[in-house]
């Protein structure tokens, strides 16, 4: 089963958020978590696995498994789960005609975090004809007004 290695992912962003806390010019108390994929699902667990750390988690298409796979539940909700702790806001984002991970697969993954006590927003994007879904982070004209506003409803600037 592939939940040794959400671990493991999990201990390595330790390292990673342990070396930027120890800049002077990074501001602890407004840090926000993102991640693409792989990455999308580890910045929702870790939030949770790790509540008091980050401002607010963003997603682009994530998960660990594809829907493809055998039971990617197993794995994918089960994953996505662990973020409820995190009682900030989380921003979901995915797109249309995704190979690895469907919108169906994804929004079931979205509502059983919900149903565990996490907080998002589930927005879904529709690329250009033939472009991958699972891309959506490189298309930031279809996202990055979303992602303007849910930063700016973060209130940062206190």
């Amino acid at each position: 089963m592939s939940l040794p290695g959400v671990e493991r992912a999990l201990a390595d962003i330790d390292q990673v958020v342990d070396y930027l806390k120890a800049y002077k010019d990074v501001d602890k108390n407004k840090m926000i978590i993102a991640g693409q994929s792989r990455g999308g699902i580890l910045s929702i667990a870790y939030a949770g696995t790790r509540p008091n750390i980050f401002k607010a988690a963003i997603n682009f298409v994530g998960g660990w498994m594809s829907d493809q796979c055998p039971n990617p539940e197993a794995i994918n909700t089960v994953t996505f789960k662990r973020g409820a702790a995190f009682k900030q806001p989380t921003i979901w984002l995915y797109g249309e005609n995704d190979p690895f991970y469907n919108i169906k697969h994804s929004r079931k993954t979205f509502d059983e975090f919900i149903k565990s006590g996490g907080k998002g927003k589930f927005l879904t994007y529709t690329l250009d004809k033939n472009l991958n879904g699972h891309l959506v982070i490189e298309n930031p004209n279809l996202w990055h007004k979303d992602i303007e506003i849910f930063i700016k409803e973060l209130s940062l600037n206190k």
